[in-house]
């Protein structure tokens, strides 16, 4: 599947759609990084 490796580098940045975010670490701090995110829209 190399050909999917490239795939975002083929479109400019400006026109990339963000679909998801990966968080980790202790959940305590990751709580309060994210106080108060929207999760779902």
């Amino acid at each position: 599947m190399e050909h999917l490796d490239n795939a975002a580098a083929a479109v400019p940045g400006a026109d990339l759609d963000l679909v998801g975010l990966a968080v980790h670490g202790p959940r305590n701090a990751v709580d309060k990084v994210l106080k108060g995110a929207t999760l779902h829209r």
